[in-house]
């Protein structure tokens, strides 16, 4: 198997770091991204921060990934910052790089406590692209957690058979871990 090229959210601890170091042990490039001791170091609970990663990953990868495995995730109150816009804006904004490949592959890191109880409203904010309005209607903790993760699976759902993606060529997908 050839090396590929991949971008890893998160990647400085849990699922993300877990993921980079297999896929550096299966001899693939992992381009880390996460707030310190990554590849790229920034903050995807911010428009600017967002905004640099797409840029730095572009100079990174020399224009082409192969695979956005999009990891990061917080329960704080920047939750729908970070795992709802965060991860969208990881996915949109490298699915460019994306498409220079020959067998690309996305996929967001989602949870089964998307399906404990989200805020509807909260929700509904996060897929119209109302980030202050879903910001300011989720809730600190697991509430704005579960909203996030929720309106994520949604969004993957009603995107990844659209003609910028499958159309294309590039599967989305998302996963759900969860403890056993």
């Amino acid at each position: 198997m050839s090396q590929r090229t991949y971008v890893v959210t998160g990647s400085s601890s849990g699922i993300g770091a877990a993921t980079a170091a297999l896929l550096a042990a299966q001899g693939h490039r992992a381009i880390g991204v996460d707030l310190h001791g990554a590849d790229v170091d920034t903050d995807l609970g911010t428009t600017s921060g967002r905004s640099s990663m797409v840029e730095r990953v572009r100079s990174l990868s020399g224009g082409a990934l192969d695979g956005v495995i999009a990891c990061a995730g917080v329960t704080s109150e920047a939750a729908v910052a970070v795992n709802y816009f965060g991860m969208v804006a990881t996915l949109e904004g490298l699915r460019p790089l994306l498409a220079a490949s020959t067998a690309p592959r996305a996929v967001a890191v989602a949870s089964l406590a998307s399906l404990l109880g989200p805020d509807e409203q909260t929700v509904e904010a996060c897929l119209r692209g109302d980030e202050a309005g879903a910001i300011a209607r989720s809730l600190e903790g697991e509430v704005g957690y579960m909203s996030s993760k929720a309106a994520l699976c949604r969004w993957v759902r009603r995107n990844a058979a659209l003609p910028q993606w499958a159309g294309a060529g590039i599967p989305l997908n998302a996963i759900a871990p969860a403890r056993s």
